[in-house]
């Protein structure tokens, strides 16, 4: 079991970046438990200890992790399109899960759908929430503004949008 100190910086999925800002001892149903107590800005949440790694609780990034969170940005995907309820729920647990690495690649499919005009009214709310997503917690890392690493972002997309366009262009130009 994952255990965090008071003061710690941690990532909770919803929260994004907190801080744990102390541990409460709660009886529910009789049965007496440690909460942790996330904060972030005015937010805060009680997680019990015992469902903290279920939760995708976890320590930031690391810079090197950041660095390969950034290279995954720029690699093509060809986002598949399923029942609209279906792929919603799925887009919903990514985020859940806190898992950079998946959230990289959900930010690229949802993009990918966004440049070739097939993106629904929801969809574009995931988005921007996996975009805010990475750019918190990559400008905690980093120590960069906001703004910068929004515009690494989005430059790291067009690259890969680019990619993908040229690639499906030479397949195009192939004799069959």
């Amino acid at each position: 079991m994952l255990k965090f100190k008071i003061g710690e910086t941690v990532v909770e999925p919803t929260l994004g970046i907190c801080t744990i800002a102390g541990v409460k001892r709660m009886t529910i149903d009789g049965k007496v438990s440690d909460f942790y107590i996330f904060e972030a800005g005015n937010a805060k949440v009680l997680v019990p200890r015992d469902q903290v790694e279920k939760r995708g609780i976890r320590k930031p990034m690391s810079k090197e992790e950041v660095r390969k969170i950034v290279n995954l940005l720029k690699v093509p995907v060809s986002p598949s399109r399923e029942d609209a309820k279906m792929q919603y729920m799925g887009y919903r647990e990514i985020m859940k899960s806190g898992d950079p690495v998946r959230i990289t690649k959900l930010l690229r499919e949802l993009y990918t759908l966004e440049q070739s005009d097939e993106l629904k009214g929801k969809e574009r709310e995931i988005m921007e929430q996996a975009k805010k997503f990475l750019v918190d917690e990559i400008t905690y890392i980093k120590g960069a503004s906001k703004t910068a690493i929004s515009e690494q972002i989005n430059e790291s997309l067009r690259q890969m949008y680019k990619k993908k366009l040229q690639k499906e262009r030479a397949k195009a130009k192939k004799p069959v």
